[in-house]
């Protein structure tokens, strides 16, 4: 096979991931242990959502609240972001406000400063009220 820098760049890919994985596994890391992404339901909305760090290195809570209710728009909705430590112990929380109102059976992405670095994170809704089409005057 003729190595072209289409097949030179695909082995470094695969050397580079090979490494990384001789990395992880002596490093003892436990995929299961740490809860990096979930989902959680509260009624009609429903989140899910990631944790990753941001260009800095500081741990960010990101992914989408669904409204799965037609015909209601949730406004005013605050998540909250608990910190987990490896016991499933909140070490630390924070809440978020979800800025603009979710449409009725879509979507809105959201994205929350983590409290700090931890184990794993938990994503809950902590309010939000409804909104009908044509609420709100005009």
């Amino acid at each position: 096979m003729r190595n072209t820098p289409h097949v030179a760049r695909a082995r470094r890919s695969l050397s580079r991931a090979g490494l990384f994985a001789i990395g992880i596994a002596l490093l003892g890391w436990d995929p299961a242990g740490a809860q990096i992404s979930g989902r959680t339901t509260e009624g009609d909305l429903r989140v899910e959502w990631s944790a990753e760090e941001d260009r800095r290195g500081r741990p960010v809570v990101s992914g989408y609240i669904y409204n799965d209710r037609p015909g209601s728009y949730a406004t005013g909705v605050w998540l909250r972001v608990e910190a987990l430590d490896a016991a499933g112990q909140t070490v630390g929380s924070t809440t978020g406000y979800v800025m603009g109102d979710v449409p009725p059976s879509s979507r809105y992405y959201f994205e929350i400063k983590a409290p700090a670095k931890a184990a794993s994170y938990r994503a809950t809704v902590q309010s939000y009220a409804w909104r009908g089409y044509g609420a709100g005057g005009g």
